[in-house]
């Protein structure tokens, strides 16, 4: 953190000063550190070892698994962590007697600053038994925020099976208990080594004997009363390769290739099927029915190469070690056990209906009752998962960012970047639904967390400008129910003052002016709704009403609901985001609409403001009027942006292109080097009544509150241009 540019390494020294070139520089940066990403699918088997909250610890309770192991016994547990580059990171752990990080041993409970490094990391942790604590509590965080879990924004790391059959799983192997008596702790120090070495093969949990079975029995996986199950794969053949499908089953079976149905049989027997198709690449259902009575029914199946007998079935996008195990998938069960089989072989369940994929749960009855895929593996089901701490993930600063982008690659005409980013907000709009499903299910989801509770204003409203923006230019209908349950939450389950003003109960931000009313303005737009129109300019003022300070013509950050009063620190950012929510609503609210003139006032008030404080050097400060907090780069992209949106759209008049064109030259004097790195942007804030609490927020480096930003500044600055 607070990383400073190398003296000389500006973009402007670099010679790169036309506005469309700094968009490409900065965009490359930015998309070379947040690559795209895809879903990946995962197996899955629910252990003693996980999280009671998507970002709290990962805890143990040994004494679960090992209720009468005495005082004093041990217990081990270790995981593997991937980092896609090198990464400053503070590890909190509590319960553990030592701990073993890439080989370097800690004692104790403590917090513990380590750098991880690119690639995978290993962990190794020993408990002692002390009463009844016995476990752990263990938390990777970034270090601005070393008690939340890094998992979506700016770092991303999950704990990973270290054994060799289970790699790219969530978890972490354990072995106990061990009790320390005499010659035993030669055998503790005996299995450090080995774990230290990557040796885990007593742990748990292991694959078991039945997992390796190749006949599925749909009565040991759904129980006695199923009645209907599907195994579902992918065939893959180069040109002039003849596949064919070996299947084996018990009970009544109906099978597709490529959508198509191509057999069935009332009776349980053996068969082989040629694949037929002119694809190199397919996929292959199967359906399965119980007899009457039957107390085993199921399949065995596998798609051979005819001539060499190499397998060919397979889950492009399953990312497992667990061998033929994992070539198939299987979903179920549908239907009841009270229908003639023939019937439910005849009756089309929704995984028959609708195009087969991971996106979404299956209905398997006319209730509400859900399935989803999983492995023959006893207890062992199979989940996506979406790395990275960009794409396709769901946080405000991120959405931000992406804003950033979609704007500036738009402006000189980047269709590629485009794509990314309305791909961006596709994926989770594709994923929303399962992810709901998934929290149920399991307690915390395995992607997009953040969607699950929308109870405040950061989850809502910049996350639903963008997948209303990317709406408007792909037409993706998936996003629709969600721009509407973020209206709804926002309408209705966001706390507010007696007056209807938006607020966090003992605090009022300057920053939910942004995270409500661009938002809802767009959704006025979208549905031809008047009331989201009303509700911003009920928002305006509001905001104005407790945030707004006469003497110093800018906004203070926070209203203190309980006191009365605000905090009177005009936090630089803080004021950004009221001047960027105000060109935004401007933007979008109907040029004749009841009250707009009030908000153009208050626009061109807030402009004379902040312009008074630009520094010599044409950047503004973290608190806007000390001048002994540093130069912020976010608030000044953010002035720098609506100042030119406001001359562009004939809001101001010329007298502030001088503060426009002085602060873009100082954002690259000062804040963008010749690789497009972005610095000086404040991380994230809480709040105070005092400024000295602002002067101490440190700055990171490509933060995406500021990245983004530079990049509209940048897009506004052509736009100007071309006026």
């Amino acid at each position: 953190m607070n990383e400073k540019m190398e003296q000389g390494k500006s973009i402007f020294q670099a010679g790169i000063t036309d506005h469309a070139g700094v968009i490409t520089c900065v965009t490359e940066r930015m998309l070379e550190t947040r690559p795209r990403k895809k879903i990946r699918l995962r197996p899955y088997t629910e252990q003693p070892i996980r999280q009671q909250t998507s970002f709290g610890p990962y805890q143990a309770d040994f004494a679960i698994c090992w209720p009468e192991a005495q005082e004093g016994s041990i217990a081990y547990a270790a995981a593997r962590f991937h980092a896609d580059q090198e990464q400053d990171v503070i590890l909190t752990v509590k319960g553990s007697a030592k701990l073993w990080f890439n080989g370097e041993m800690y004692a104790g409970t403590q917090t513990i600053p380590m750098k991880m490094k690119q690639g995978w990391n290993e962990l190794l942790l020993q408990c002692v038994r002390e009463r009844e604590r016995w476990g752990f509590d263990l938390t990777i965080g970034f270090p601005r925020y070393p008690g939340m879990w890094a998992k979506d924004y700016l770092f991303s790391t999950r704990p990973m099976f270290p054994q060799p059959e289970l790699q790219g799983e969530e978890g972490f192997a354990y072995i106990g208990p061990l009790v320390p008596e005499a010659g035993e702790q030669s055998g503790c120090a005996l299995l450090e080594a080995e774990a230290l070495s990557g040796k885990f093969s007593l742990w748990e949990p292991a694959i078991s004997a039945q997992s390796r079975q190749q006949f599925v029995d749909f009565a040991e996986m759904y129980g006695p009363n199923a009645a209907c199950a599907y195994g579902m794969t992918f065939y893959e053949k180069q040109d002039n390769v003849s596949l064919v499908l070996n299947v084996q089953h018990e009970g009544e079976i109906k099978v597709w290739i490529d959508g198509k149905e191509v057999f069935r049989s009332t009776t349980t027997g053996q068969t082989q099927i040629a694949v037929i198709s002119a694809n190199l690449r397919g996929q292959v259902l199967i359906k399965c029915v119980r007899h009457d009575e039957a107390n085993k029914w199921g399949l065995k199946a596998e798609i051979t190469d005819i001539t060499t007998g190499q397998r060919a079935d397979g889950v492009p996008e399953l990312e497992s070690g667990r061998g033929d195990d994992a070539r198939w998938l299987y979903i179920g069960p549908f239907g009841s056990s009270g229908v003639e089989p023939e019937v439910l072989l005849d009756q089309s369940f929704a995984i028959e209906i609708a195009p087969i994929g991971f996106e979404h749960m299956y209905a398997i009855d006319e209730g509400d009752a859900k399935a989803y895929w999983r492995l023959s593996s006893p207890d062992t089901y199979v989940r996506p998962y979406l790395d990275g701490f960009f794409f396709g993930q769901w946080f405000y600063a991120i959405q931000v960012g992406l804003y950033g982008l979609l704007q500036a690659a738009e402006t000189i005409g980047s269709t590629e970047v485009v794509r990314y980013a309305t791909d961006s907000m596709a994926v989770m709009a594709q994923y929303h639904d399962y992810a709901l499903w998934d929290a149920k299910r399991y307690g915390v989801p395995s992607i997009i967390p953040r969607a699950q509770r929308l109870e405040e204003l950061d989850p809502c409203g910049a996350i639903g400008v963008m997948f209303i923006e990317a709406y408007k230019r792909t037409g993706c209908k998936s996003m629709l129910p969600v721009i509407e349950r973020i209206g709804n939450a926002v309408m209705n389950a966001v706390p507010r003052m007696e007056d209807g003003t938006f607020y966090r109960i003992e605090t009022m931000w300057a920053d939910d002016f942004f995270m409500s009313c661009p938002f809802l303005v767009r959704v006025g737009q979208l549905t031809g709704d008047t009331r989201y129109f009303d509700e911003v300019i009920r928002q305006a003022k509001g905001f104005h009403k407790q945030l707004w300070m006469s003497d110093k013509r800018l906004y203070a950050h926070i209203y203190f609901p309980l006191e009365g009063v605000n905090s009177r620190v005009p936090w630089g950012r803080g004021n950004g985001w009221v001047i960027f929510a105000m060109t935004e609503i401007l933007l979008n609210l109907p040029s004749d609409y009841p009250e707009r003139d009030r908000l153009l006032q208050l626009f061109r008030e807030l402009a004379a403001g902040i312009s008074a404080y630009q520094n010599e050097s044409g950047m503004w400060h973290q608190v806007l009027d000390e001048s002994a907090s540093y130069e912020e780069t976010s608030c000044t992209a953010m002035f720098v942006l609506s100042l030119a949106r406001g001359i562009r759209l004939g809001w101001l008049g010329d007298e502030f292109l001088e503060v426009v064109n002085k602060g873009w030259l100082a954002l690259l004097h000062h804040c963008v080097d010749a690789e497009g790195n972005v610095y000086g942007v404040c991380l994230g804030s809480g709040c105070a009544m005092e400024p000295s609490y602002y002067f101490d927020i440190p700055t990171y480096i490509n933060d995406d509150h500021g990245t983004g930003i530079v990049l509209l500044a940048a897009a506004e600055m052509i736009l100007l241009m071309e006026k």
